[in-house]
C-alpha cells in the first residue's frame, strides 16, 4: 500500500513539472440564497490537460451556508475529486471545506472587490494522513456599463498546505492561481465567465506554470 501511494505521489509531483501544460477547466456553478439567509452551493467541474487532449480531473462540490449582515457569507460543504494521473494510475479525494466570503469594496457603478478564505480537509483514498490546506482569494469585477453589465474580472488565489502528508502534499506554499477574464451576463441570473488563468505549482525543482483556458457558467440562486 505504501509503495502504491509513493508511486502516485511521484506521478502527482513529477507530472506537471515535465513541461508547461495548456489546459481547459470548465465549471457549472449554481449558488446563492434559496430561503432568506440560507445559502446553497452546487458545482461540477471538468479539466482537460496535456494541451487540452485528455480528460484528467472531475470535481463535484456542494455546500450550505448562511448570509450575515453586510453580505458576509459563511459556508461549509463536501468536495469529491477524481484525478486521472496517467499510466493507469488514479487518485480519488474526499474533502470537507469551510469558507467565509465578504465584500471589501463596492461602488455605485457595479465595481465589487471581494475576498474569500476557504479551509480544506483533504482525505485521499488509501492514505492515512489528512491534509489541511488554506486558500485565500481576492476577486475584482468591473461592469463597464453599470451593475449587471459585462466587464473584466481579475482574480488571484493562493494555496497554502498546513501540513505534510503521506500522499505528496508538503507544508508551505502549494500553488498560486491568477485569472484575467471577462464576465458576460446571459440573463438576469446567468453569467458566462471566460478567461486565461496562470497556475504556478510549488513543486521540487523548477516550479512549473500551467496555462488554463477557464470557462465558468454561473447561475445565481435567489
Amino acid at each position: 500500500m505504501r509503495k502504491g501511494l509513493a508511486a502516485i505521489a511521484a506521478l502527482t509531483l513529477a507530472g506537471p513539472a515535465a513541461a508547461q501544460d495548456v489546459q481547459n477547466w470548465t465549471t457549472l456553478l449554481a449558488q446563492g440564497p434559496v430561503d432568506g439567509r440560507l445559502l446553497l452551493w452546487t458545482e461540477v467541474q471538468g479539466r482537460l490537460d496535456r494541451d487540452v487532449s485528455r480528460f484528467a480531473v472531475a470535481i463535484t462540490r456542494v455546500g450550505v451556508g448562511l448570509r450575515l449582515r453586510h453580505d458576509i457569507d459563511l459556508m461549509a460543504g463536501y468536495h469529491f475529486q477524481h484525478n486521472d494521473l496517467g499510466g493507469g494510475a488514479s487518485r480519488d479525494e474526499h474533502r470537507g471545506w469551510q469558507q467565509v466570503q465578504a465584500p471589501l469594496l463596492r461602488r455605485g457603478n457595479g465595481f465589487v472587490l471581494t475576498t474569500r478564505w476557504r479551509l480544506e480537509e483533504r482525505s485521499v483514498v488509501g492514505a492515512q494522513i489528512l491534509g489541511w490546506r488554506l486558500r485565500g482569494m481576492v476577486r475584482m469585477v468591473q461592469p463597464l456599463h453599470g451593475k449587471g453589465s459585462a466587464g473584466p474580472v481579475l482574480q488571484s488565489e493562493t494555496f497554502v498546505s498546513l501540513n505534510s502528508t503521506d500522499w505528496g502534499a508538503n507544508a508551505g506554499l502549494d500553488s498560486q492561481r491568477t485569472l484575467i477574464g471577462w464576465q458576460q451576463p446571459l440573463s438576469p441570473k446567468l453569467n458566462l465567465e471566460a478567461g486565461y488563468m496562470h497556475v504556478i505549482l510549488n513543486r521540487p525543482g523548477r516550479n512549473p506554470g500551467n496555462h488554463v483556458i477557464n470557462v465558468t457558467l454561473n447561475y445565481r440562486l435567489g
